[in-house]
C-alpha cells in the first residue's frame, strides 16, 4: 500500500488565497471577501484530483504547529513574514482539511519536518510519497510528487545530503536565513560539486566570509528538515543537527 504524505500547510494557503475576492463599493471602500462554500468546493478537487493522479487513496496530511524550535536558534528565522497578512479562510481551510483527513501536528515543528520524519520512518507501512512543491522536501530520501508538474520522482540519500549541504551555504531569503554571504545558486553549486567533504567545504566558505564554524552551524540546524534520526519520539522533541 502506497501512503501519499501531503504538505497542508502550502495546500491550505494557496486554496484560501485562491478563494478571496476584492469587491469595490459605491461609496469608494474597497473590502476583502471569501466564501468558506468555494474553499470547500477547491479543497475537494484538490484532493479528488490528487488521488486519481497519483492513482493512491491512502493520505496523510501533515501542518505547522504554531511553535517553532528554530526561531530558538535563530531568533530572526521567518522573521521578515512577521507582517505578512494570512489570508481570511486560512484558518477554515486548515481545520476542514483536519477534520476531513488524517492529519498529524508536533509541537514546535513545522510541516516539513513532519513529513521528513513520516518519509524516513516506519511508522507507516508501505511506499510514502511526499506531496509538496516545497523544494526544502528535496533533502528527504524516497519518492516525491510535484502536485504541479505532475511528476513522480526519487531522491536518493546522497542526493538528499548534497541539497541539505547546498542550502546551509546559500541560504534561504524566504526563511530568512542567509547562509554563508556572496554565495548563490551557481557558486554553491560548483563548490560543492568538486568537494569530497561538503560539510568541511560549507565551514570553509563560511570562515572565508568572515564568519565561524559556530554560524555554519546555526545555519545548518535551521536549514535542515528533520529525519526520523532528527527526533526523539519519546520527548516529541527535535535533535539538533551536528557533525
Amino acid at each position: 500500500m502506497s501512503t501519499l504524505l501531503i504538505d497542508g500547510d502550502i495546500v491550505a494557503y494557496q486554496i484560501a488565497f485562491r478563494t478571496e475576492e476584492a469587491i469595490r463599493w459605491d461609496n469608494e471602500v474597497w473590502t476583502l471577501h471569501s466564501d468558506e462554500k468555494d474553499c470547500i468546493k477547491f479543497i475537494e478537487e484538490w484532493f479528488t484530483t490528487l488521488v486519481a493522479d497519483t492513482q493512491c487513496e491512502n493520505v496523510i496530511v501533515a501542518f505547522s504547529d504554531k511553535q517553532n524550535f528554530r526561531k530558538e536558534i535563530l531568533k530572526d528565522y521567518k522573521a521578515n513574514r512577521k507582517d505578512q497578512r494570512k489570508p481570511l479562510t486560512l484558518k477554515f481551510c486548515r481545520d476542514y482539511i483536519s477534520n476531513k483527513f488524517k492529519t498529524y501536528v508536533k509541537p514546535t515543528l513545522e510541516a516539513d519536518d513532519v513529513l521528513g520524519i513520516l518519509g524516513t520512518s516506519k511508522l507507516i507501512k508501505g511506499t510514502k510519497i511526499i506531496v509538496s512543491t516545497d523544494k526544502d522536501l528535496d533533502q528527504i530520501t524516497g519518492l516525491h510528487y510535484n502536485p504541479v508538474k505532475k511528476e513522480f520522482y526519487k531522491i536518493s540519500k546522497k542526493e538528499a545530503d548534497y541539497n541539505f549541504y547546498f542550502q546551509v551555504l546559500k541560504g534561504d531569503s524566504t526563511d530568512n536565513y542567509k547562509g554563508a554571504p556572496t554565495y548563490g545558486d551557481v557558486k554553491a553549486s560548483r563548490v560543492l560539486s568538486t568537494s569530497k567533504n561538503h560539510w568541511d567545504t560549507v565551514v570553509k566558505c563560511f570562515e572565508e566570509q568572515g564568519l565561524t564554524k559556530k554560524d555554519a552551524l546555526i545555519q545548518a540546524r535551521v536549514a535542515r528538515i528533520l529525519r526520523n534520526t532528527d527526533y526523539n519520539f519519546k520527548k516529541e522533541q527535535p535533535k539538533l543537527w551536528q557533525k
